[in-house]
């Protein structure tokens, strides 16, 4: 009876621990974060990167649409610190406007 305890409470956590992953509570959070991407690109990338992620500088700005999931830190680091061009925006924008940026993003490139 001990080892069946043992399994029922394995299983009822890990059912947990799926509901709260696909929970809808945590899709709001996702769409909100994204939103807020949408406007601070909007704000501060749209204008070199092209407005909703259409780059059309032939090439002079990175196209932000050829960013894969693996690229995070990449883009970050660029971000803060500046590429070639691209001024460093560190001290303009703090972690968690960056983080929506990426968010953003992703939910489009992704789609």
């Amino acid at each position: 009876m001990g080892l069946s305890l043992f399994f029922a409470e394995r299983t009822a956590c890990l059912a947990l621990a799926f509901v709260s992953i696909v929970s809808p509570t945590e899709a709001e959070p996702a769409a909100a974060m994204i939103e807020k991407g949408a406007i601070i690109y909007q704000d501060y990338c749209s204008s070199c990167h092209g407005e909703e992620l259409r780059n059309t500088s032939g090439g002079v700005t990175f196209d932000l649409r050829r960013l894969r999931p693996q690229d995070h830190d990449r883009f970050v680091n660029s971000v803060l610190n500046g590429k070639t061009q691209m001024s460093p925006w560190r001290g303009v924008l703090d972690m968690q406007q960056i983080e929506s940026i990426w968010a953003y993003i992703r939910a489009n490139v992704d789609r």
